[in-house]
């Protein structure tokens, strides 16, 4: 065989084994999770690591859910959120954030935590930071509950533990 017709072939083998590879797993992931969403470097349900993961955390109340979109290939729900206090960041007003549809929808009124990254240029528009959801926070003077690690006094008092508190090993977002 010659030596083009050899590196076509190879080529076109190669391709083939990628893209079974990539159904393969896109169909036997057990979490249903798309490629990006599943490469995280954080726990998703330590908030330490969530926290020092997050270029932003804040707790914020849901005014409205605006709708769905596509963010690079991801589908995502859109939701209008009044920032009521700040852990990490700077945000104040009113931010938009993102989440996959996936995740339990967030409800009009209520108040979570959310970590989050910019996915804009303007700083406005945020994502829940990839394979974590919001905490509720309606009652952020009641002690925190947490899934991993201990939990810091109330829910305001635990965020700001876990944002001045970097966890080892955890890219952090200044």
């Amino acid at each position: 065989m010659k030596p083009f017709r050899m590196a076509s072939v190879t080529t076109a083998a190669a391709l083939v084994l990628a893209a079974s590879g990539w159904t393969a797993f896109s169909y036997l992931s057990p979490t249903g999770r798309t490629e990006f969403e599943a490469v995280t470097l954080h726990n998703p349900d330590d908030d330490q690591q969530v926290a020092t993961a997050a270029r932003d955390v804040f707790r914020a109340t849901v005014q409205r859910h605006t709708g769905t979109r596509t963010i690079q290939d991801i589908p995502s729900e859109i939701y209008e959120v009044r920032v009521t206090h700040t852990y990490k960041g700077n945000l104040t007003g009113t931010v938009l954030v993102t989440q996959i549809p996936d995740d339990p929808p967030l409800r009009s009124g209520h108040a979570y935590i959310f970590p989050t990254v910019p996915w804009d240029s303007t700083g406005q528009e945020h994502a829940v930071l990839a394979e974590t959801l919001p905490r509720p926070a309606d009652r952020p003077h009641q002690p925190a509950t947490t899934t991993v690690g201990a939990a810091h006094g109330t829910v305001d008092q635990h965020w700001t533990w876990v944002t001045t508190h970097p966890a080892a090993g955890i890219n952090s977002h200044p």
